[in-house]
């Protein structure tokens, strides 16, 4: 069978894992997490400046997880407050995280400030929060307004999306102007264009905005930024479409970075935020075959999990290739979840082995967004996350069991 991911892992592990943990249960590639933290960082080797590259977390947050990508020498890019106490239970550094939620209240900012963090605001209101919290520093999220010519879900940079401040009608510079005024320190500027950007297109241009911003208030306020975040959203191979190397990314910014330089007339850190491009090709999720079904148009191969599993099929109409591991034959099909939803189909119109009742099918690029948007729709517990590195399986996350799913209910006195 065609395996799209180059994964160190071999079939016989991943057959071995679900006899032992049963199905659904996701499997990380260990050794390509560390290849691929290792890839990208070596794209930047001769880099015209210095460069900070932090993982967008909301990719998958496991703490095993987190913890290879921070050995790595990896800071963390954060969205929430849950998100901030997973980087610190895995030992990243507090100065390189920065919590980019582009919705904070108040109570979130005075957590932020009190863990001494950097934070990034989108909009004014959060400047004043930022101020009230007692923050000294700040940095912004800017909309450069870029077509990143990704799914329309996952652009953030568009005129209308919600995402930053605006160059537009100097709703970014305005934003600077209110952060001095409030006597806080502005140390940084931040863009991110969209996720699984396949192209350096919108990336390039994101970059040339951002540059000429970062002249501007040098310009008008004589602010000279400690970082200019470029953002993530570098894409992978899902079916058979071009995706752009580490290599070409990091390449397609040098002269940019060079100009800047001399533009600007210092050395501003310049960071950058991979996240999918880091464990989305190490992980699988592992189902196994309920029945099959035909019917007068299709044969529907039922596994035992859904959207619930993985949602990006659902929700964003996303390719991921699944296999079957240990049968042979050709077989055309829909790979149907088990959730009761018409649109619960993990895969149409697929070609895999002639497979039955517990055969195990694979199914592909499950390590970003897979168990981190995961859900318990219709009452179904979460599966267990294994690891694997070489030779050696660690179970990285206990899976959930039924009666778990209500304990933080509470049932009113008289109706017990």
């Amino acid at each position: 069978m065609v395996c799209f991911i180059n994964y160190m892992m071999d079939d016989s592990q991943l057959i071995e894992i679900a006899k032992t943990h049963g199905t659904p249960v996701y499997v990380y590639d260990g050794d390509l997490i560390v290849n691929r933290c290792k890839t990208f960082l070596d794209a930047f080797k001769g880099f015209p400046a210095k460069v900070k590259c932090c993982y967008a977390v909301k990719a998958n947050t496991n703490l095993t997880i987190l913890k290879i990508i921070k050995n790595m020498g990896y800071g963390a890019d954060i969205v929430s407050l849950g998100e901030l106490d997973a980087v610190l239970t895995a030992g990243f550094s507090r100065e390189d995280i920065v919590y980019t939620s582009n919705s904070k209240s108040r109570s979130e900012l005075q957590a932020a400030v009190d863990a001494k963090i950097n934070i990034t605001v989108g909009n004014t209101t959060e400047i004043d929060y930022l101020a009230d919290a007692g923050g000294d520093k700040i940095a912004f999220r800017v909309n450069p307004d870029v077509d990143a010519k990704t799914h329309p879900k996952i652009s953030t940079s568009l005129m209308g999306s919600k995402f930053g401040l605006h160059i537009e009608q100097n709703l970014a510079l305005c934003a600077v102007e209110k952060a001095l005024e409030r006597k806080l320190k502005v140390v940084g500027i931040h863009c991110h264009i969209g996720s699984n950007v396949k192209e350096m297109s919108g990336f390039i241009q994101a970059a040339e905005k951002m540059i000429d911003f970062a002249v501007k208030i040098k310009s008008l306020y004589n602010v000279e930024l400690d970082f200019i975040d470029l953002g993530g959203g570098l894409g992978v191979k899902y079916k058979d479409e071009q995706v752009t190397t580490a290599k070409e990314f990091a390449n397609s910014y040098v002269d940019i970075v060079s100009t800047a330089i001399e533009k600007l007339g210092y050395k501003p850190v310049f960071w950058f935020e991979p996240g999918r491009y880091i464990v989305a090709e190490s992980g699988v999720l592992l189902t196994a075959v309920n029945s099959v079904k035909k019917t007068p148009t299709k044969t529907f191969v039922n596994v035992d999990t859904g959207f619930n599993s993985l949602i990006r099929p659902v929700m964003y109409d996303a390719y991921h290739h699944i296999r079957s591991l240990n049968v042979a034959g050709m077989l055309e099909c829909d790979i149907a979840g088990n959730l009761c939803e018409s649109g619960d189909i993990l895969g149409r119109d697929r070609v895999i082995g002639k497979v039955g009742e517990g055969d195990i099918l694979a199914v592909e690029n499950a390590g970003a967004y897979g168990y981190s948007m995961s859900s318990n729709y219709n009452s179904k517990p979460k599966p267990p996350e294994v690891l694997v590195r070489g030779d050696k399986i660690d179970l990285i996350r206990v899976g959930e069991k039924i009666p778990e799913l209500y304990l933080r209910q509470v049932m009113p006195k008289d109706l017990i």
